[in-house]
């Protein structure tokens, strides 16, 4: 993605200062031994061109820093993946059948889309496109038929990160206010705006109630997750590091577990990169689940919460991002 796109997180997750040595990352490897075996399948190819977030690392003082949305999302039913990829200039959204031919549909033209969402009932897909520097909107389109767009949110501000609540009937997203970002939620159906907490990259449990977001440390050189029960009002912070930062938290359908992305400190064989860790919602048992050289971003989980969605640098010479699966042996 262009670099304008980190606007959602300004400096929120720029972390891990001092810099790693160069370190030649074998991208062809699908998996290394520290993944467990889990079971891996890739659903794109390199020739699609994918889009990845905008990952940075400051070649000065070694600061890495992403943008924290989702370029991922998954169908209810698990038989569809939707994903962004670059064609003539443009981002678009494109939807692919993973349930047997992997039939690959373009489903939006010459817009520069940033992330996306589906409906609970597959019907509809929320995104974010950037219109300007810093004018990014809400926009939702059929997900099968029909060539129109409907805008949802349209302000000075910027807005992304779109995330629809169970029930379909109110979509949380984020908005920039200076350099802060809080939490909203639109009413599809009345379009009624509602400010939360502040944040990013919402999650809402299946219980309507528990949402996860990221959120800036005091200094506002990490991300850290939190929790935030949005009827008592309630703030828990679930995760946080001195040196490393965490983004994109992802609840799990039972709502028992977060998947989210953070920082891998560097050593002699391999550089401070991404991967994807788990949390419970109680904060403990903090686990890593990838270890590949690569970047891991974006995870989703599939509805049955056997397995994990995301974005991976694995498998290809160039280290191009494609969409995988990663199905989870060890997932208590």
């Amino acid at each position: 993605m262009k670099k304008l796109n980190l606007a959602l997180i300004g400096v929120a997750l720029m972390l891990l200062m001092g810099c790693s040595p160069k370190i030649m990352i074998n991208y062809l490897a699908v998996s290394v031994p520290e993944e467990g075996g889990n079971r891996l399948t890739q659903y794109t190819r390199e020739d699609e061109n994918v889009v990845s977030p905008y990952i940075n690392i400051n070649q000065t003082n070694g600061v890495l820093s992403w943008y924290a949305a989702s370029l991922l999302a998954v169908s209810s039913d698990g038989k569809k993946i939707a994903y962004i990829a670059r064609s003539n200039d443009f981002n678009n959204l494109y939807l692919k059948d993973i349930s047997g031919g992997r039939a690959t549909i373009q489903r939006t033209f010459n817009r520069d889309i940033m992330d996306m969402c589906y409906s609970p009932d597959d019907k509809y897909i929320a995104f974010t496109e950037r219109k300007g520097t810093d004018d990014n909107n809400i926009y939702m389109i059929n997900s099968t038929e029909g060539v129109a767009v409907q805008q949802l949110v349209a302000t000075n501000s910027s807005e992304l990160s779109p995330s629809f609540t169970k029930d379909g009937k109110n979509i949380f997203f984020s908005k920039a206010e200076g350099t802060r970002y809080y939490i909203w939620s639109l009413n599809v159906e009345s379009s009624l705006l509602t400010q939360y907490t502040e944040g990013f990259t919402p999650n809402l449990s299946s219980n309507g109630t528990d949402l996860v977001v990221t959120r800036n440390s005091k200094d506002g050189l990490r991300g850290e997750i939190w929790m935030v029960d949005i009827k008592k009002g309630t703030e828990t912070l679930i995760l946080s590091d001195t040196k490393k930062g965490y983004s994109s938290p992802q609840l799990s359908p039972d709502g028992k577990k977060i998947v989210f992305v953070g920082v891998t400190e560097g050593d002699k064989t391999k550089p401070q990169n991404l991967d994807l860790y788990f949390i419970n919602i109680d904060g403990t048992k903090l686990t890593q689940i990838t270890f590949h050289g690569g970047h891991d971003v974006s995870p989703i989980w599939a509805p049955d919460g056997k397995s994990i969605f995301f974005l991976s640098q694995r498998g290809n010479k160039e280290g191009k991002f494609n969409v995988w699966k990663m199905d989870l042996i060890n997932n208590n």
